[in-house]
């Protein structure tokens, strides 16, 4: 049996995130679409803390295109797969919903309130706007906190941001931190065919 180095786990783990990193810039549908269609399952979110009012900064209500103080639903939760209990964690996401923004019929708001099922399944027709998605950790996000891992294997490995948009209006805006597990499972689909070729190099 030939055992794979560590560091070659690792390396693969960093190269797969810098090509989910780089679809996410290209590709604008919804987070927990792009993360599905990696691992090959459906996922469900599961609620970190209850949802809570939040008033929006200066910088976050122009990212919203909303006034200062505009108060909004911040909701903290995780991407996991819907396989049953026992399941490993994809993602945290944090985000700032202006619900009153939201186009969602009686059903899919209750679905909403309850706290199960991702945003980017609800808003079906949603655009997402990427701002940054890297494999490198920035200093501090001026818009949403990065909740501390909840447990040990909770280690990120991909910090995005991102406004996500429903009829070509801002409704939410988005903090997602991959963790390594996204990265370590199945070998992913080629995502080739929906990126944008790199610029040539000019070569002397």
């Amino acid at each position: 049996m030939i055992h794979t180095a560590p560091s070659a786990h690792a390396d693969e783990a960093g190269s797969r995130a810098e090509t989910m990193a780089r679809f996410l810039r290209d590709v604008p549908v919804p987070f927990t679409r792009v993360l599905s269609l990696w691992v090959g399952y459906r996922l469900r979110r599961d609620p970190r803390r209850p949802d809570a009012p939040h008033d929006l900064t200066p910088r976050q209500a122009h990212l919203l295109g909303l006034p200062p103080g505009t108060r909004v639903t911040r909701r903290e939760g995780y991407l996991v797969p819907n396989l049953g209990d026992s399941v490993p964690r994809l993602a945290a996401i944090t985000a700032l919903v202006h619900q009153r923004a939201l186009d969602l019929d009686e059903p899919r708001r209750e679905e909403l309130a309850r706290g199960y099922t991702p945003l980017g399944v609800l808003l079906t027709e949603a655009r997402r706007a990427t701002h940054y998605a890297t494999t490198t950790r920035a200093p501090g996000d001026p818009d949403l906190d990065d909740p501390l891992p909840d447990l040990p294997e909770d280690v990120p490995a991909l910090w995005c941001q991102a406004t996500l948009l429903s009829a070509g209006r801002p409704v939410a805006l988005v903090r997602e931190t991959v963790y390594l597990a996204a990265f370590t499972g199945r070998r992913p689909p080629d995502l080739s065919s929906h990126l944008t070729p790199a610029p040539p190099r000019l070569v002397s």
